[in-house]
């Protein structure tokens, strides 16, 4: 009979250890995928506010070069105003320049001394009406140039403006995206207590917050009843909308352990994403992340501002495709 049993227990040992290397090596793959799901989710959102920033320095460039233009247009009429002052005056003195030659055709028969002044008079006429033609040229050549730069101007303006208003397109159809996603979330979780589920839109994202006692046992990472109903009906909301990303936290109260609150929110949020996927969302658009009670939306010093920091976020990013395309364009 011992010789039955130790064969046995040999087996059964061997069998234990290695379901223990299995557990651990799946725990570190989780770990990993959650430190790069998290580095994605930073990156993206940082890409966000590079693209809202840059479309807020586009909208003062254009405001910047409309009021140039406004300025150039001002010099324009001011360099027109001095040419036709100009135009008149030439005008005036090719008159008097007739005029005196006629004069001057009859003081050719007076005496020497006034023939001579009169010649004088006369070629320092020429010679101011030569500068003012010279002045004239360069002033029309000046408008010339103002005129390019206007056309010019007014090009770079046009394709400043179409940028923007492409921007501020692709932006409005993102929030209308969230807007309409936001009410189909609302309409798909119609008869949970509002205590429980929350939707919200912040920040360009929504934000779908589930309560512990929607979807956990106190201390359990597996989600009862009532929590599978409600996320399978968000899951056929997002299975509809695919471009859209998803983030899943977990979060907890102070109560207990540090690192144990840490494990929990993590394998919560692990629970959901693996609900999501049974329900037919594709893996990858979701990153789990467990955020421990590091990330509280209440107090931790009183029962009712626990309950609201026990929960599970589901976070719905749209993606920036469009916007980067624009940027880089």
């Amino acid at each position: 009979m011992k010789n039955f049993f130790l064969p046995l227990l040999a087996i059964t040992f061997l069998s234990f250890v290695s379901t223990s290397c299995v557990s651990y090596r799946k725990y570190e793959d989780a770990i990993a995928a959650r430190d790069q799901y998290q580095s994605q989710l930073k990156r993206q959102t940082s890409e966000l506010e590079q693209a809202n920033q840059l479309l807020k320095k586009l909208q003062e460039d254009y405001s910047k070069q409309s009021e140039k233009l406004t300025e150039v247009h001002s010099d324009l009429r001011t360099a027109r105003e001095r040419y036709d002052l100009l135009d008149r005056t030439n005008r005036d003195l090719l008159e008097r320049y007739d005029r005196m030659l006629k004069q001057n055709e009859q003081l050719l028969q007076t005496s020497s001394d006034e023939k001579q002044q009169l010649l004088a008079e006369l070629t320092a006429k020429q010679i101011e009406l030569d500068r003012k033609e010279r002045a004239l040229k360069t002033l029309e050549a000046e408008i010339a140039q103002r005129e390019s730069d206007v056309t010019n101007l007014q090009a770079s303006l046009h394709d400043r403006e179409q940028k923007v208003n492409a921007l501020e397109s692709a932006i409005a159809d993102k929030e209308a995206m969230l807007s309409g996603l936001k009410e189909k979330i609302n309409n798909a979780l119609l008869g949970f207590s509002d205590t429980d589920l929350s939707v919200r839109e912040e920040n360009g994202k929504v934000y779908v917050s589930l309560s512990q006692n929607l979807l956990f046992s106190s201390g359990s990472k597996s989600i009862n009843a009532a929590g599978k109903e409600a996320i399978t009906k968000l899951a056929q909301v997002l299975k509809v909308n695919p471009d859209i990303d998803i983030t899943v936290e977990g979060h907890t109260d102070t109560d207990g352990e540090t690192s144990f609150n840490w494990d929990l929110s993590v394998g919560r949020a692990t629970s959901v994403v693996k609900e999501l996927t049974k329900n037919g969302v594709n893996p990858k658009r979701i990153t789990a992340a467990g955020r421990g009670e590091f990330y509280p939306i209440a107090s931790n010093s009183s029962s009712s501002g626990k309950a609201q920091n026990r929960r599970t976020e589901i976070i719905l990013t749209p993606k920036l495709d469009a916007l980067y395309n624009l940027l880089n364009n």
